[in-house]
Order: C-alpha cells, then sequence, then structure tokens
C-alpha cells in the first residue's frame, strides 16, 4: 500500500504554505475513523456520496482542503483503502523534510532528565538529526537499554545479553 500512498503524500507535501501537522493530525484521524467498523461500512456503501464521506472524514476547514481533496481523489479513484499508510508515508516525508527522527528507548529503570538529554543528543549526533524520543520502562530488561530508531535496534539490556550468550551456549 505504500506504493499506492507515496504519490499521494508526496503531492501534498508540495502544497505551499499548509501546516504540515495539521495535515498530518487530519491524515491520522480520518484513517482512524476508517479503522471504526461503523465508518468502513459508511465509506463502503454506494449510496454514500463522496462529498459525505469526504466531509465525515475531514473537518470543514480551508486549512485542510488539500486532504480533503486529496481524500476525495482516493476515493475516485477506488483507493481509500491506502488512507492509513498515505498517513505513514506522509508522517516519514513531514519527518525527512524537518531533519526530524523518531526514536524508542525502552529501559529497566526510568532515565533522569539529565540522562534521557544526553541520549537525545547522542542518537542527534549519530543521525544528523533533531530526534525525539519517547522513553519507556520495562523492568523484565532487568538493567540497561534499548534503543530503536527505524530499523537499527541497539539492545545494550542485561536480559538481551543473557538470551545472546544462552545462544551461543546452546548446541543446536
Amino acid at each position: 500500500m505504500a506504493a499506492v500512498a507515496r504519490p499521494y503524500a508526496r503531492a501534498l507535501m508540495a502544497v505551499p504554505d499548509v501546516d504540515r501537522d495539521a495535515v498530518l493530525a487530519s491524515l491520522e484521524a480520518a484513517a482512524a475513523a476508517l479503522a471504526d467498523p461503523a465508518v468502513a461500512v459508511l465509506a463502503n456503501n454506494p449510496h454514500m456520496l463522496r462529498a459525505q464521506l469526504v466531509a465525515a472524514l475531514v473537518p470543514d476547514d480551508a486549512a485542510l482542503a488539500p486532504v480533503a481533496r486529496t481524500i476525495d481523489l482516493l476515493l475516485e479513484n477506488g483507493r481509500l483503502d491506502a488512507l492509513p499508510s498515505l498517513a505513514i508515508v506522509y508522517a516519514v516525508l513531514k519527518d525527512d523534510a524537518e531533519n526530524r527522527a523518531h526514536a524508542t528507548v525502552t529501559t529497566a529503570q526510568p532515565l533522569t532528565d539529565a540522562q534521557r538529554e544526553g541520549l537525545r543528543e547522542a542518537l542527534a549526533r549519530r543521525t544528523g538529526r533533531l530526534v525525539e524520543l519517547v522513553v519507556e520502562t520495562d523492568n523484565r530488561l532487568l538493567a540497561g537499554v534499548i534503543v530503536q530508531h527505524g530499523d537499527m535496534v541497539l539492545d545494550a539490556s542485561v536480559r538481551g545479553r543473557l538470551a545472546a550468550l544462552a545462544q551461543a551456549l546452546s548446541p543446536f
């Protein structure tokens, strides 16, 4: 679905003077609404007018007119099922345009503000981007940290090291 969504996302990114945060929020809200079975039934109803469905998915706001036009195009082309992928692809393109990255850090114990900032700065240096951290706590790690950034995973947890040791010692 990402291949179908990519041209629509690029077209939305090319719209001048648009609030990209509002566009992304609107795309995510519309995709979430489509996940609701009641809304999905309406979306698949052949008697439902496109304009009605677009109005139901996108607030009547001039700033969100590009989103409404894009959803109308998806409906016209029979591609409404690409809307969740469109929101994801748009978020990635938006982050690229803003030189921003997201990382998830899972720790055994809560991090102090200084530790969070140090980790964020280290990731920013490594990626060359502004990094937004989501920090989670999981006491099953025992100690250490797991950092996920894109497809990179750095597992420096005791649980991860024990699992690697067990695998190395396993005869099979």
